[in-house]
């Protein structure tokens, strides 16, 4: 037996690349697999940071690749975000005109009714010129059409036979949290994980798509939350956690959706950024792997330890490390930083980019005779 483990990584408008790679992985009849993958492959753990978050619930509660699929080709930025109700019509104009550069079009202000935007004042400026807001866009559509359009039902992800994990970042202490609709248990100490509250909510998964300054933060359960990957976009040591239920003989297969190039080993580029957006994109990208990058190597050196048992104390049902198989589906470049708050004109692409990349990263790490 394998455990299943799927983990899906932050990136706003970029979610759809995600719903390209959950269409792969669910096909029947792949071709050039072995026969281990050819069927759909449905994992039994997901775990999500923001938007993965959101397309982490859809997968949990049930829905179809074809249905997730559906719901990002037809999504809108107004489904997702507005301007915040404080914004004066001066911020509004200003706002708007940056919009249209980076989007393409303009956003309207979200009713007081719907916002999750705070009332604070932004900075020192006196809010009878830039009205009272602390954030760029507010979340509210998000919570609507995640109720509405995905048709999400908090019952039916928490009774959901999957484990979903959720991550966000504790404002008030920089730590990571995680939300998760099972009893997670420390692997090490047979203890419930101290930063991991059971019950996964539509206000939860807000908390881990909370971007910093971008979108609000957001309030649960008497602390304040930040997006998750502000200190870890692809959190794998809760997987290895959630799969404590099962027998420690059991591997573990992790396929890893960054919305970021993957360099393992090799020079990233052979240039450098040629313009302020790309520079800003990469430093974004690059700082959204290192914690990947350095949990990655804490999981290699997992494995060794683990294959050191088995060889010394071959057959035993008593190990203390699991073998963990993590395999890496990304984009081949990087996608600009205003692809987080566009969601529109690309998911199409980045639909037909995310199933390429995984059937390519499939048929090189499953192909017929690959071990």
């Amino acid at each position: 037996m394998t455990i299943r483990t799927l983990v899906l990584s932050g990136g706003g408008g970029r979610g759809a690349f995600q719903a390209g790679v959950y269409k792969y992985l669910m096909e029947d009849h792949k071709l050039d697999v072995d026969a281990d993958h050819s069927g759909p492959w449905s994992p039994e753990i997901v775990v999500g940071t923001s938007i993965g978050a959101v397309n982490g619930a859809a997968i949990v509660q049930g829905k179809t690749p074809e249905e997730i699929e559906h719901f990002w080709k037809l999504a809108r930025e107004s489904d997702i975000e507005g301007l915040p109700p404080g914004m004066n019509w001066l911020t509004r104009r200003i706002a708007n005109l940056v919009l249209r550069g980076l989007i393409g079009r303009p956003l309207a202000r979200v009713p007081h009714d719907d916002a999750h935007s705070p009332p604070e004042a932004f900075g020192d400026l006196p809010s009878w010129l830039v009205g009272r807001w602390s954030n760029l866009l507010d979340t509210g559509p998000l919570r609507r059409t995640m109720i509405e359009k995905l048709k999400l039902d908090e019952a039916k992800i928490n009774a959901s036979e999957q484990t979903l994990l959720i991550s966000a970042t504790d404002i008030y202490s920089g730590e990571l949290a995680m939300f998760s609709n099972k009893p997670v248990i420390n692997r090490k100490f047979g203890e419930p994980r101290a930063n991991i509250q059971n019950g996964i909510t539509f206000n939860r998964i807000l908390a881990s798509a909370s971007i910093p300054m971008v979108y609000p933060w957001t309030h649960d359960s008497g602390s304040t939350y930040w997006d998750g990957a502000v200190v870890a976009n692809t959190p794998l040591s809760a997987a290895l956690d959630a799969a404590r239920n099962h027998p420690i003989t059991e591997d573990m297969e992790v396929i890893v959706v960054l919305m970021t190039p993957w360099r393992k080993g090799e020079v990233g580029h052979n240039r450098l950024p040629n313009s302020f957006m790309e520079a800003a994109t990469w430093t974004l990208d690059w700082a959204l792997l290192a914690s990947f990058r350095d949990r990655l190597r804490a999981t290699e050196a997992y494995n060794k330890l683990a294959e050191m048992e088995r060889q010394m104390n071959p057959g035993r049902d008593d190990y203390t490390y699991r073998r963990v198989k993590v395999v890496v589906v990304a984009p081949d470049d990087f996608f600009p930083i205003a692809r987080i708050v566009d969601y529109d004109d690309h998911s199409e692409a980045l639909i037909e980019m995310g199933y390429k990349a995984a059937k390519s990263v499939y048929q090189l790490n499953f192909s017929i005779g690959v071990g």
